[in-house]
């Protein structure tokens, strides 16, 4: 059975992600619909206590947002370095770009 463990703010819903190893630690990247794309070291995800009642705001794991990593709508792994994304810009037009992993 799964269990919560991280509440990444309300009206946060996941459109993709993605695993990937970098400098020695392994990162969950996230695109969301409403808060840009999160990176979580996954690290310590069996040691964090699961999430049982309502909160407000964020707990449990921790995450950076991506700085420039806006309008991600999907992600995929292009090598070891880089990201291969599907991005939306303020006007509408998609563009498939490589980024570097963060």
């Amino acid at each position: 059975m799964g269990r919560t463990i991280g509440e990444l703010g309300n009206r946060n819903r996941p459109l993709d992600m993605v695993v990937y190893s970098k400098e020695g630690s392994d990162y969950l990247l996230m695109a969301n619909n409403n808060r840009g794309v999160m990176k979580v070291e996954t690290i310590n995800f069996k040691e964090l206590p699961s999430i049982d009642s309502k909160i407000s705001g964020t707990a449990g794991a921790s995450f950076d947002t991506v700085a420039n990593w806006d309008g991600i709508e999907q992600l995929d792994l292009l090598d070891d370095q880089h990201a291969l994304v599907l991005q939306t810009s303020e006007s509408g037009s998609r563009s498939l770009v490589s980024l570097a992993l963060p």
